[in-house]
């Protein structure tokens, strides 16, 4: 923390002995009883601390529900991949079912041919009938390689819908966890914020008017906080901005409620 003497040091007052300098510290280590150590100057940081954790909390509040979105969407996007990998399966279990038939069926055909030549008494039916079973079975053997090449992408696809129904049902899981956590975190926020209206109120009708108006109207210049902000190293934390002589001796000597004459923030120093 910036004492008397580390104030004097940063204002490099030229031209003072060492024995000016004693006495000049000495001064300023007395006026360290100064704004920040008034009961009425730690009531406005004790309402400053409170606002800061209000907004801090409201803005939580305020991006829960898009963290809520996020989480959801995600949620949707895993169960989609689970049913486009067992959408898949079912797809190629169908066609397999379907080629399966048409290869019975074309068995079935073969065998009636078969049984027609047994039939038929001219050459040229028993030749014609030869044609079409030699045909026929040209097809089934067709159907037979497709159907081989389905059953092989048939286990690849059961192994894929298991992995996905496995781990990314796990994930799923995990992701509802969160989603209901983050639907509770927004209840406990909501009761926090409204716990901190009533601590507000009360701090509120502690402070002195006059330090309120001039509180009030700070958090109107600045648009985010802290809106009250130690100065250290001759420097406003809030803005990080180097702070006039006149700013440290309004606040050291003066003693009176002094705002950062770079971004209008009401700055104090701590022992």
């Amino acid at each position: 923390m910036a004492t008397g003497k580390a104030f004097l040091l940063q204002l490099k007052i030229k031209n003072i002995d060492s024995r000016q300098q004693s006495v000049i510290v000495s001064i300023l280590l007395l006026v360290l009883h100064m704004l920040s150590n008034q009961p009425e100057f730690q009531k406005l940081l004790l309402l400053h601390s409170r606002d800061r954790r209000q907004q801090k909390l409201k803005n939580d509040l305020e991006q829960n529900p898009l963290e809520q979105k996020r989480i959801q969407k995600q949620i949707d996007l895993e169960k989609e991949s689970v049913a486009l990998a067992l959408s898949e399966w079912k797809e190629l279990e169908a066609k397999n079912n379907a080629l399966e038939n048409e290869i019975i069926s074309a068995t079935e055909k073969i065998s009636r041919l078969k049984h027609q030549q047994l039939e038929v008494k001219k050459n040229e039916e028993y030749t014609a009938l030869e044609n079409e079973i030699a045909t026929t079975g040209s097809s089934q053997s067709l159907l037979e390689d497709e159907q081989l090449e389905i059953l092989m992408k048939i286990d690849d696809a059961r192994k894929i819908a298991e992995i996905a129904e496995d781990k990314i049902s796990l994930k799923i899981e995990d992701l509802e966890k969160t989603l209901f956590s983050c639907q509770e975190h927004s209840k406990v926020l909501t009761t926090d914020i409204s716990k901190l209206e009533d601590e507000i109120k009360t701090a509120r009708g502690e402070v002195e008017p006059s330090i309120i108006r001039s509180y009030e109207r700070t958090k109107t210049v600045i648009s985010k906080p802290p809106y009250v902000a130690p100065v250290v190293d001759q420097k406003c934390s809030g803005c990080n901005l180097r702070v006039s002589n006149d700013v440290v001796s309004s606040i050291l000597v003066e003693r009176k409620l002094t705002q950062c004459d770079q971004c209008g923030r009401i700055v104090y120093v701590e022992r």
